[in-house]
């Protein structure tokens, strides 16, 4: 028992050290560029009202074509734990093509939905408390496990490029290992609270406002 408490304790000061020294500008551009995006698809989208409906119904359909939702029309926190878990890690994967840096269509596309489905709310004359009520409870753990998961794939990408270029030894071995520990003992338990979450709490939230 004490030699896997001291494991853990050992991971998370690697992970610790990494964040301060390699992984932090990664991760603060990219928590930027994601705040940026999301305020002006949101502004946009109350102008373009007809563009921005027609994204949130594509959007409704391809959440039915997910089959994240359980017989009784209701969510499943282990079916939207897999949708999740299978998107971050496609983030990052993205990483491994160097130079074209294709994690930002995951950053741009999650964002945009934000933005644009707040938009849409306003425009159908709801107000955005009952926007944040349906995607805030869940989206406090959800969103950080993207945002860090994004992250990562720019951090990976970076790596990559360096290595083409230099041909720096080791480099890509030692950047997968602290990914691997970031998303293991990070964006896992983020995305099953944020599942559980969204499948148990927010429905009860939603309901305070109907």
């Amino acid at each position: 028992m004490d030699r896997i408490k001291n494991w853990i304790k050992e991971q998370y000061d690697i992970m610790s050290r990494f964040f301060h020294r390699e992984f932090a500008p990664s991760l603060r551009i990219t928590a930027i560029a994601f705040g940026a995006i999301v305020v002006l698809t949101f502004v946009v989208s109350l102008f373009a009202r007809d563009l921005a409906a027609s994204i949130v119904d594509r959007f409704a359909a391809m959440v039915q074509d997910l089959g994240i939702m359980d017989k009784d029309g209701g969510f499943s926190a282990l079916l939207i734990f897999r949708n999740n878990l299978q998107a971050t890690a496609v983030s990052i994967l993205y990483g491994f093509i160097p130079f074209l840096y294709l994690p930002a269509l995951s950053l741009g596309t999650n964002a945009m939905l934000l933005g644009v489905m707040g938009g849409y709310y306003v425009n159908n004359g709801h107000s955005l408390l009952v926007y944040l009520a349906g995607i805030l409870p869940h989206g406090i753990f959800e969103l950080p496990a993207l945002i860090i998961s994004l992250a990562l794939g720019f951090y990976l990408c970076e790596v990559v490029v360096t290595y083409v270029r230099k041909n720096t030894k080791g480099l890509v071995g030692t950047a997968l290992k602290n990914i691997a520990r970031v998303f293991l003992f990070w964006v896992v338990p983020l995305l099953m609270v944020a599942a559980a979450t969204e499948a148990y709490i927010t429905p009860l939230i939603l309901h305070l406002f109907v």
